[in-house]
């Protein structure tokens, strides 16, 4: 038996199927996707679009317990740069009960050429227009949000440095861009994070210990595409630096970003590279606040053909879930695993079939209470929706 047969007896022989719960999905409507989950440790929201003929639709939902609650529109509007890859979300600061959340909306009729358009809620949402200050008929988005203080701080993707081509994408260098929120919802300390950067790969941030963390796909000008992470001290991102040095060289944008999470001074990565030709999802941990990471612990890289999309989550102070898209035995799976900060791997476990189209999007994973919550888009009915399931803790 060779190698690779190995791995793949090893891959079919330690997979399980977990039993999960679906929620309400009378909740979201065909044509719903997009969705995104966040907790703020006392409640868990999800955020989605919706389309109804020539409009969209951005809303939200705070699980009450059995199933999420009543439907609240944030906003709506037409001329929306939608993407499967490139979705809204939403924050909420608990110490000022504040919300945030943004759409995408086209500056001009040129095909990449978007706003971020950001809502405050302090009570209500109110429309703050723009995020970024520049007036570039160029591509925003790809934002990352986390609480911070009494309000947030918000990274995006910036390419007012872009210049205008045939093809309709910017020939200039991809900026990666930040700005703090107050608890009024406005914007203050803007900075640069990094001047060239991968032009349409998610970014990641989370707070370690009151220390914002940012991570993204890097550009090198010889295209190199690894992950790299800043770090937020004194009001100032400091010098980004590899999360590890894949090598993965790509002329052209993978659209496959890295993810963050943290657990007081403890922080996990994990990320998506095909470097050598071999697709596989890594991650690292950092027991300093990401001043430094451990060594690379490979999460699977088997016959199977992972796809990347990950997602991931502490779910106590030593053990992390990680999430990702897979092709098994033809077919795509959503894969979770459990992994402790010592590099113990636990079991795969086949959590859903979901189609590896782009239209399904990035599924997500949250933690809250002792569950981890679920969604994706399903594509099964010829039409795009939002579902959502709980996974209880105990079973993975």
């Amino acid at each position: 038996m060779n190698n690779s047969q190995y791995l793949f007896l090893f891959f079919i022989l330690s997979c399980t199927h977990t039993k999960n719960f679906d929620l309400n999905s009378d909740l979201f409507s065909s044509k719903s996707s997009e969705s995104y989950l966040h907790s703020s440790g006392e409640d868990i929201y999800i955020s989605w679009t919706e389309q109804k003929l020539d409009s969209n639709y951005l809303y939200n939902s705070r699980f009450n317990g059995n199933s999420w609650g009543k439907k609240e529109l944030i906003t709506k509007g037409k001329d929306w740069f939608v993407n499967w890859a490139d979705f809204p979300s939403i924050s909420h600061n608990k110490i000022s009960n504040t919300f945030f959340s943004f759409n995408l909306q086209k500056s001009s009729e040129e095909t990449f050429s978007y706003d971020i358009k950001y809502f405050f809620k302090k009570g209500e949402w109110v429309d703050m227009k723009n995020i970024h200050t520049d007036n570039t008929f160029s591509e925003h988005g790809f934002v990352s949000v986390a609480p911070y203080g009494e309000g947030f701080i918000v990274s995006w993707l910036d390419g007012r440095n872009t210049l205008p081509s045939s093809d309709g994408h910017g020939k200039g260098a991809m900026t990666l861009r930040s700005a703090e929120i107050d608890k009024e919802g406005k914007i203050i300390n803007e900075r640069l994070v990094d001047s060239m950067v991968c032009e349409c790969c998610q970014t990641s941030m989370t707070i370690a210990g009151e220390i914002p963390l940012l991570v993204y796909r890097d550009r090198s000008p010889e295209e190199t595409r690894d992950i790299y992470v800043s770090r937020y001290i004194n009001s100032q991102w400091s010098e980004p630096f590899p999360i590890h040095d894949d090598g993965w060289t790509i002329n052209g944008c993978p659209v496959n970003g890295p993810n963050i999470d943290s657990f007081d001074d403890k922080v996990v990565v994990s990320w998506f590279s095909a470097s050598n030709g071999i697709p596989k999802v890594n991650l690292k941990f950092s027991n300093n606040k990401g001043q430094s990471f451990g060594r690379k612990i490979l999460v699977d890289n088997i016959d199977n053909k992972p796809m990347g999309r990950v997602d991931v989550e502490f779910i106590n102070k030593d053990e992390i879930l990680v999430s990702w898209l897979s092709i098994v035995d033809g077919e795509g799976k959503l894969l979770m695993r459990k992994v402790n900060s010592m590099g113990t791997l636990g079991d795969i476990n086949i959590i859903k079939e979901v189609s590896t189209e782009r239209s399904t999007g990035f599924p997500q994973i949250e933690k809250w209470e002792d569950n981890i919550f679920l969604s994706w888009t399903d594509i099964s009915g010829g039409e795009k929706r939002v579902k959502t399931s709980k996974i209880p803790l105990s079973s993975l």
